[in-house]
């Protein structure tokens, strides 16, 4: 049985890790409130991700990189019992990744350290980028109202 100490400590813990977890998606979607598009996109898993790398990447092969971006994604979830192969896919997703927070980051005018930030504390990163006042520069004026 627990005593008062341990329940208020186990509380506090519960707490702190709602906490946690909540502030970083509350940062996320504020994200994409700034980017122009309704902030419950950036909470659906597969949706969020094609949603904000066709918003924030740019360039000659923007759809080419959306369709590669989805289909390692689709795959590594399809082929994830094949060891190998889910190594590989994990590879190039992880790098794909970064390529669309090194976009984001750009989109908001920041430097490529920022794009490190994202990639290895997200958590902080996706909620200062939320919160904070920083706006996204260089991207179309059209927004995403259809939904």
């Amino acid at each position: 049985m627990l005593d008062a100490i341990e329940s208020a400590l186990l509380g506090l813990l519960v707490v702190l890790l709602a906490f946690i977890w909540l502030v970083p998606i509350a940062g996320k979607w504020k994200v994409y409130g700034k980017l122009g598009m309704p902030g419950w996109y950036s909470i659906v898993p597969v949706y969020a991700d094609y949603k904000l790398c066709e918003r924030v990447h740019r360039g000659d092969g923007t759809r080419t990189f959306l369709m590669a971006y989805l289909i390692v994604l689709i795959c590594s979830w399809v082929f994830c019992w094949v060891d190998m192969l889910s190594w590989v896919l994990a590879l190039v997703q992880l790098v794909m990744n970064i390529i669309v927070l090194n976009d984001l980051s750009h989109a908001f005018g920041k430097e490529t350290g920022y794009t490190i930030g994202l990639a290895i504390a997200g958590f902080i990163f996706w909620t200062i980028l939320g919160f904070g006042s920083s706006e996204p520069v260089d991207l179309d004026s059209d927004s995403d109202d259809e939904f």
